[in-house]
């Protein structure tokens, strides 16, 4: 038996109408489902995309060792690769020019050594003036202490023998080389507490620390990782850290500003910088990222094994010290007469 045409019209276009609707309704939800996996996909390209952590000095040293530490935990708490670039030479400014050179995107950082912002300006007639304008702070990693050292076999057993003995007699001051911290802490020791001392450099820290241990010269002072073998040999006698805070590497050594050297007080510090013009919300990212690993044990105790006091401090604390301290070692250098070394 036939439908009336009518009848067979109407199914027809019902059936038209359910599958229109089916198609539209399964168009739209593809299309749902598709934009949070795009969103999604951005940014797991985003994180696989490495960051490169410039430490500005050969492999090996404090600085070096503290950049791997970073770049393990700080890529574990960013979600992405993080792989240390070493760009060794002139006092840190070529790795310091390069990172200013980089796209302020966040992909390029720079773990500064504070001499690059606060010594090589005044020290180096070129390089350090273009490079600390073009940086971003993104926040502080912590401190280096030096350490005052002698002989063992010297007659200064203590920071007021040093004070005595130098003010009477002319001693020689060991250093990695000019405008170094060590050469640096040694000028101020002379021009704030008459200590007569006379400035060797050498090429590098290891061959200061070889006359030293020969009698050649009279004392050093220098990082506490440079030292810290021969003072554990018994070879080196530690006389007093020139930071104030306590270090966990030489836990029985005084400040000197403790020990009748009154504000005689610095260290070396580290901090995490990018190219200027970061957006904020990726320095935002980054400082958060940075202080939330100096918060971490194992991070804190592998620093601590690399000579670093580590504590974070932020953008605005980071400006202040490269404020304060270029001041300082601008006016020391200007009084020492240093020639800039080009």
């Amino acid at each position: 038996m036939h439908k009336p045409p009518d009848e067979d019209a109407s199914s027809r276009r019902t059936n038209a109408t359910r599958l229109t609707r089916r198609q539209w309704l399964a168009g739209t939800a593809g299309l749902i489902a598709a934009l949070p996996l795009s969103v999604a996909a951005q940014g797991q390209a985003r994180s696989a995309r490495p960051l490169n952590l410039v430490v500005p000095f050969v492999p090996g040293g404090p600085v070096d060792l503290a950049g791997r530490v970073l770049a393990e935990y700080l890529g574990q708490e960013l979600g992405q690769t993080v792989v240390v670039v070493n760009k060794g030479g002139a006092g840190g400014n070529i790795g310091a020019e390069e990172v200013a050179r980089s796209a302020p995107d966040g992909s390029t950082l720079l773990l500064a050594l504070d001499s690059i912002l606060t010594v090589n300006p005044y020290f180096y007639a070129k390089g350090g003036e273009q490079a600390v304008p073009a940086l971003a702070h993104i926040g502080l990693v912590g401190e280096l202490s030096s350490v005052l050292v002698v002989n063992a076999k010297s007659p200064i057993q203590n920071a007021a023998d040093f004070l005595a003995y130098g003010r009477r007699n002319t001693m020689t001051a060991g250093s990695g080389g000019n405008a170094t911290a060590g050469h640096l802490y040694a000028e101020q020791l002379k021009r704030d507490f008459g200590v007569q001392l006379t400035h060797v450099p050498y090429k590098g820290l290891s061959p200061a620390v070889q006359d030293l241990l020969a009698g050649n010269i009279d004392c050093i002072v220098a990082l506490i990782p440079g030292v810290l073998p021969h003072i554990r040999a018994g070879s080196l006698r530690p006389l007093g850290l020139t930071a104030a805070r306590p270090q966990v590497m030489l836990t029985g050594v005084q400040p000197l500003s403790e020990q009748g050297l009154t504000g005689f007080a610095g260290a070396s510090w580290l901090a995490l910088m990018a190219p200027r013009g970061l957006p904020s919300d990726v320095e935002q990212r980054l400082s958060s990222g940075l202080s939330a690993v100096l918060r971490d044990p194992r991070v804190i105790e592998r620093l601590q094994a690399a000579g670093i006091d580590p504590f974070y401090a932020d953008a605005t604390a980071v400006r202040k010290r490269i404020k304060d301290e270029s001041a300082q070692w601008s006016a020391l250098m200007s009084q020492m007469k240093l020639s800039p070394q080009s």
